[in-house]
């Protein structure tokens, strides 16, 4: 049994989903209490596109082992697969909740509540993948809910379909930041539009309002954003010295 797992192991590292799956299959089928088993069948089921499938084996995983943070992640994402936007927040809360540093599951759930009407829960979902996103490296991309199979064109619409709606939310967080004057908070969010949906960030409103806004406080240069053009030289005289309303980074825990 446990070189049929390390056998389904092996291939899931290698991308190799339709093999990993085949492996789970059958240690599932013959040991059907092993809830890691369920939760890899499950995933690998999601990377192959088989979103109801994967719903069923990531309920086993989160049934056998309640505290499974990762199957109820990808218990989430297999139900937005399907636009079940209210209850993938249900197991994007559960996974939030259970490992509240992880900022993709956060960010997911703001996704889901957004589409489920939730517009506060949404708000506070970001917030604090916001918060958490400033720990990280800048630049990073998040990771496409499900990454779709080469040569499979429904697949692939789904995975562009999903970064587009993630650089939606990423966006409006940007822009309502900035109309509160957190420009360097305003700035990490619409960096994490533009690692998923560059063409799309780059077409939003927030680049002619930071410039704007820099511009009216005279404050010099703005941090820099992805794909954005060198900044102005800042401009000279009394006005260059006023502080940025931005500049301050409020603590929240």
């Amino acid at each position: 049994m446990s070189q049929r797992f390390d056998l389904g192991v092996h291939h899931f590292l290698r991308g190799e989903y339709d093999l990993a799956e085949r492996a789970f299959r059958d240690v599932v089928r013959d040991e059907a209490s092993d809830a890691n088993a369920w939760a890899y069948f499950g995933i690998c089921l999601t990377h192959l596109g088989r979103a109801r499938e994967a719903e069923g084996a990531l309920s086993r995983a989160v049934g056998l082992a309640p505290a499974h943070a990762e199957a109820w992640f990808h218990l989430g994402v297999a139900r937005g697969m399907r636009e079940e936007w209210a209850s993938a927040a249900l197991a994007y809360r559960r996974a939030a909740a259970l490992a509240p540093d992880d900022l993709i599951a956060w960010h997911r759930l703001g996704v889901a509540l957004a589409e489920s009407g939730d517009e506060p829960g949404a708000a506070a979902a970001f917030e604090r993948a916001l918060v958490l996103s400033r720990d990280e490296p800048s630049g990073g991309a998040l990771p496409p809910a499900a990454p779709p199979a080469a040569g499979d064109d429904h697949l692939e619409e789904t995975g562009e379909r999903e970064g587009s709606r993630e650089a939606k939310s990423w966006l409006d967080l940007a822009l309502s930041l900035l109309t509160l004057g957190e420009e360097e908070e305003a700035v990490a969010a619409y960096d994490r539009a533009y690692t998923l949906d560059p063409a799309r960030a780059s077409r939003s409103l927030f680049r002619p309002m930071l410039k704007l806004l820099t511009a009216v406080e005279g404050a010099g240069a703005p941090a820099p954003i992805a794909g954005a053009p060198a900044a102005p030289t800042p401009p000279e005289g009394p006005e260059a010295r006023r502080p940025r309303s931005g500049s301050r980074r409020p603590e929240v825990r």
